[in-house]
């Protein structure tokens, strides 16, 4: 029987004999219905600014930020409009939008960013694994704008690989601290922000795409591909849409699209493709996230696709703000080389508050490691002060053809895992028993494994 057949006769065979449960996940996806009525695109003027008008070349070999820069700049003073990068190959350096204005990638169009850190100097407001920093400016970026877009059907292309950004992983001279363990020491000793400079010989590697405090954000339509760390990652951000995306990039810690202290975002309709997290919701890191204190709320994710990566959707590690109100609906999940399908990353440094997270009508082929993993001894594990709380998980219709495991879930003795209920889910192709620890409330509705009914375990 094939996964979608399996799939719509586990969806239905519950819900009829409990109506009452029924009503309970209609009531929480209407939540869901009300946070995509606020989700609006931006508003920009329908005029047009073609790169080539201030003096960009094609080709790929002369460098046309100037001339990007140029078009930008227009736009602006013109009370915005859509900045169009026409078909071709065109090589640039950093990318700094402003309100009102659009980059257009059309289709093929090829935007290549430069190989030289230079070209993303001078250093900029950023933030790094949750932690803020004066640091090299991502590719393209925006800080305190609003109406802003990035579309097309164009490339996006990084051109990161083993020789160009990700060797910086390891790269530090010799007997010097490491510049992440740095800009961790920085922020845990309470570094003011403008005091943790980076950049110009530094070993931090910028964000693909980071529109920054920013309201009203449209990303849509384009392949991205060779990026030098995270790809999509909108910070403290509102309204935010996420769309018709193709994410192509295996470098290290190449996670597809991170939403980080962010309230309203909508993630639809893309293919993910990466080398770490498909999509990790994030709302900061240990001290520098409760010094901002600002979680991520209200994300819809529906009709995406994840192929290579180590999560389909996960949330954390960089979680300390919290996240709420997460809706995952109707979304694939299929490959050996991916590693879990829903993946929740917390531990006792972190301590931020994961709740109210609804997913639903998930069809997944096969996994690496867990089909559903929440996990509190990522990294630090228990070694820290504070108190990760997980509550309110609601999964169901969740189809999966293999895996090691369905469930990986594991809480501390004094924090643990309350609320993970499973209903009309079908794990098949499992290899070995549930790892589940300190979880208090797990409840399953017609669930299967393997083709047997199944319970909870003690």
């Amino acid at each position: 029987m094939s996964l979608s057949r399996r799939h719509l006769l586990a969806s239905g065979a519950v819900l009829a004999a409990a109506p009452s449960l029924a009503r309970a996940a209609d009531d929480a996806w209407k939540e869901a219905d009300a946070i995509l009525a606020r989700i609006k695109p931006p508003t920009i003027p329908r005029r047009d600014f073609p790169i080539t008008r201030f003096g960009a070349k094609p080709g790929g070999e002369v460098d046309c930020s100037k001339a990007v820069a140029a078009a930008i700049a227009a736009a602006s003073k013109a009370g915005g409009g859509r900045v169009v990068v026409p078909a071709g190959v065109w090589l640039t350096g950093a990318v700094h939008l402003k309100s009102r204005t659009e980059l257009h990638v059309a289709k093929g169009a090829t935007l290549k960013f430069s190989r030289d850190p230079a070209a993303y100097l001078p250093a900029v407001l950023t933030r790094h694994e949750g932690v803020e920093l004066i640091n090299y400016s991502p590719f393209i970026y925006a800080l305190d704008q609003h109406d802003i877009a990035l579309t097309g059907e164009g490339t996006l292309d990084g051109q990161a690989d083993a020789d160009h950004w990700w060797n910086w992983v390891k790269r530090k001279p010799p007997g010097v601290v490491d510049d992440r363990k740095r800009l961790t020491e920085m922020a845990e000793k309470g570094v003011p922000v403008e005091q943790r400079m980076f950049g110009a010989g530094s070993t931090i590697r910028p964000m693909f795409v980071q529109p920054y405090r920013c309201r009203n954000v449209l990303i849509e339509g384009l392949t991205i591909v060779g990026s030098p760390m995270w790809e999509i990652h909108p910070v403290a951000c509102e309204n935010v849409i996420v769309r018709g995306l193709q994410i192509h990039s295996h470098g290290p810690n190449n996670d597809g699209c991170d939403p980080e202290s962010c309230r309203d975002v909508l993630i639809e309709t893309c293919v993910f493709d990466t080398g770490d997290d498909c999509i990790a919701i994030k709302s900061g890191r240990n001290a520098d996230g409760r010094r901002l204190n600002r979680p991520t709320e209200n994300v819809i994710i529906r009709d995406c696709e994840m192929k290579d990566g180590h999560g389909g959707v996960t949330l954390g590690s960089e979680i300390t703000g919290g996240v709420r109100n997460v809706f995952v609906e109707r979304c694939k999940m299929d490959s050996p080389r991916l590693d879990i399908a829903i993946r929740f990353k917390n531990n006792a440094m972190r301590g931020g508050t994961l709740e109210n997270i609804h997913v639903r009508d998930i069809a997944v082929g096969q996994v690496a490691k867990a089909v559903i993993t929440v996990d509190y001894n990522y990294q630090e594990g228990a070694n820290g002060p504070f108190t990760p709380v997980f509550r309110n998980l609601v999964i169901e219709r969740l189809v999966s053809g293999k895996s090691p495991r369905a469930l990986d879930l594991q809480g501390f003795p004094a924090a643990p895992i309350r609320g993970v209920t499973l209903k009309d889910c079908v794990f098949d192709g499992v290899a070995q028993p549930d790892i589940v620890k300190h979880v208090e409330g797990l409840t399953f509705e017609n669930v299967r494994i393997n083709g047997q009914p199944a319970q909870p375990p003690a």
